[in-house]
């Protein structure tokens, strides 16, 4: 397989993880991370270098940076991973704190003008795929914002399957429950000092109602984005895949 496919949030977790499989899998890649400090780490990964890959900086929130970015790449794409995104919480009565612009800019807005401006270059056929989150399909307590940018994001992939599908364009959606980031972690932790509770005894609790009893690896999102990036997944496209039964917090 060749072709370059464009990532964004690959500085770590699911990204880098995608990054690497995507390598493995024999495809150059466009690296975008927020700053140049995890662009110069990404620049020193071996993959790296091996995939003729192409590392950038610049903030997916910052519309005239990604417009910038947009204007300037000429390149064709064989595809895009739609995988940055933030988590920050505020329930719907909560005077002191609004995320709603910071993280729908980088969940939704983000995905949608990536899209829409490097549409020209992708190839036909070729491949979208959003990374959302078990927050796609199921509510929970203060994370309007994000679910608000998961939901949407879902919408977009349905829509642009029906649209984009007579040129052999496939968009699909990764859903990831929990799954074993830094990012994760830092989110069980928080959650646990809300409550008083021992984070390694939380985290437990998380993972025995899912059907594995554990969290998912980065590299297991990775394996089924690959699958969906290459030329056996040609028949496949407007769906959602969830990787295991929703956990929900209330």
């Amino acid at each position: 397989m060749t072709g370059r496919i464009l990532i964004t949030g690959a500085g770590r977790g699911i990204g880098f993880a995608i990054a690497q499989v995507l390598a493995r899998d024999g495809f150059s890649l466009a690296l975008v991370t927020k700053t140049e400090a995890s662009a110069s780490k990404l620049r020193a990964e071996r993959f790296v270098a091996e995939a003729d890959a192409v590392v950038v900086a610049f903030d997916l929130a910052d519309p005239t940076a990604l417009g910038t970015f947009v204007a300037e790449w000429r390149e064709p794409l064989w595809g895009v991973v739609h995988n940055a995104g933030i988590c920050e919480t505020a329930g719907i009565a909560d005077s002191d704190r609004d995320p709603w612009r910071d993280v729908l800019a980088v969940n939704l807005e983000a995905p949608y003008r990536l899209t829409r401006g490097l549409l020209p270059r992708i190839s036909r056929p070729g491949r979208i795929v959003t990374i959302g989150s078990q927050l796609s399909v199921e509510g929970r307590a203060g994370y309007g914002a994000y679910c608000a940018s998961k939901f949407g994001l879902i919408g977009l992939t349905k829509c642009w399957a029906k649209e984009l599908g007579r040129d052999g364009v496939t968009v699909n959606a990764v859903c990831p429950g929990w799954v074993d980031t830094e990012m994760t972690n830092s989110d069980i932790d928080r959650l646990a000092a809300e409550q008083g509770r021992d984070a390694a005894a939380f985290k437990a609790e998380i993972a025995d109602p899912l059907e594995l009893k554990r969290f998912n690896s980065p590299e297991e999102v990775a394996e089924l984005v690959g699958f969906l990036m290459s030329e056996k997944s040609s028949g496949i496209t407007g769906r959602a895949w969830l990787m295991q039964t929703v956990w929900n917090q209330q």
